[in-house]
């Protein structure tokens, strides 16, 4: 029923696209012999395509190292006064309901340590400062048969938000960039943001604006009979959206001003570069308006040096490829990170 594990294959799945990794081994130090960007069509389609990266094996289901992005996740920075208050019984059940406003018996989470980027034991160390990660049971079981649908059985599976975010955070580090990066996933009715420092998460929350809300803003400002055909035209490369593209987006890029200008008023510090890692090259455009809208700079990983200090090393074939930055996200996954900062 399953493939034979031999090798390793990483798997990151977003709403729009498949990112793979075929290497030599699962845990880092890894090569990386081959990657590929697959889009996600018709789940038929999609599933063909991984086969075939994965070499058609026989059998029903293909083992990988899986990340996802459910769409009510969560990566969220909590503080308190007193560390010893982390000591008790209640205090992930009060920080869930008190501050995500979520029921925590509705969702699977993990609270980490600042320090180490490990499972949070107050009796071990303590913190005033914890990240807490997660999604809803639901969202997670629905991806969960997506990967199955597409012919992925999840060796592991985590959650892509967790792992981008540790990796943005040593590629600042590395490069002793005092900066931040607006980070934004979007999905199709909602989106998520957080703004990464060298300090680790400085912000983060859902945003009220997905793809769907994109395809609705053609569909008004072109005439269009319904938004079937404007998700058409959008995810076509045949229109060039950049000229009305800050009037398509008006909505997000107030939402997004209002909380980073909140940021930035409550730090003294600007947000400079945003980074939006898991839309199709047909919405490319977006990232670049957000960027001209919002003041700041498209962020771009120095991927040489960062991978090799995470234990990614790409052979000749996989280094060949048009575009490695846009496997950045998949890398997270795969590459030793240093612990994740709250």
């Amino acid at each position: 029923m399953f493939q034979k594990k031999s090798k390793g294959l990483f798997a990151e799945v977003s709403h729009y696209q498949v990112r793979l990794a075929r290497t030599d081994r699962t845990i880092a130090p890894v090569e990386a012999e081959a990657v590929d960007l697959i889009p996600i069509t018709t789940v038929q389609e999609t599933r063909e395509a991984i086969n075939a990266f994965a070499g058609n094996p026989k059998s029903a289901y293909i083992q990988a190292q899986c990340s996802i992005y459910p769409e009510d996740r969560f990566i969220f920075r909590h503080h308190q006064e007193n560390a010893a208050r982390s000591k008790q019984d209640d205090f992930a059940e009060k920080a869930l309901l008190g501050e995500l406003k979520v029921e925590p018996e509705n969702v699977r989470y993990r609270i980490l340590h600042p320090g180490t980027g490990k499972s949070y034991n107050p009796d071990e160390l303590l913190s005033r400062e914890t990240l807490f990660v997660g999604a809803s049971r639901e969202g997670l079981k629905n991806e969960q048969k997506r990967l199955i649908d597409l012919g992925l059985y999840p060796n592991r599976l985590e959650i892509s938000s967790v792992s981008l975010y540790a990796g943005i955070k040593k590629a600042l580090a590395e490069k002793e960039m005092d900066t931040s990066v607006l980070v934004i996933e979007f999905a199709e009715n909602s989106s998520y943001g957080y703004v990464i420092n060298p300090t680790g998460l400085a912000l983060s929350h859902p945003i009220d604006f997905g793809i769907s809300a994109v395809a609705k803003s053609i569909q008004s400002e072109l005439g269009l009979q319904d938004t079937l055909s404007a998700r058409k035209v959008m995810l076509s490369k045949t229109f060039d959206f950049r000229d009305m593209g800050s009037t398509l987006l008006r909505h997000l890029i107030l939402q997004v001003r209002a909380s980073t200008g909140q940021f930035e008023v409550k730090t003294g510090k600007s947000v400079h570069y945003i980074f939006i890692p898991d839309l199709p090259d047909s919405l490319s455009w977006v990232g670049e308006i957000l960027a001209e809208e919002l003041g700041m700079e498209v962020w771009r990983p120095a991927l040489t040096d960062w991978s090799s200090s995470g234990g990614i090393e790409l052979s000749s074939r996989a280094s060949q490829h048009e575009n490695l930055s846009e496997f950045f996200p998949l890398f997270c996954q795969m590459a030793q990170l240093d612990a994740a900062s709250s």
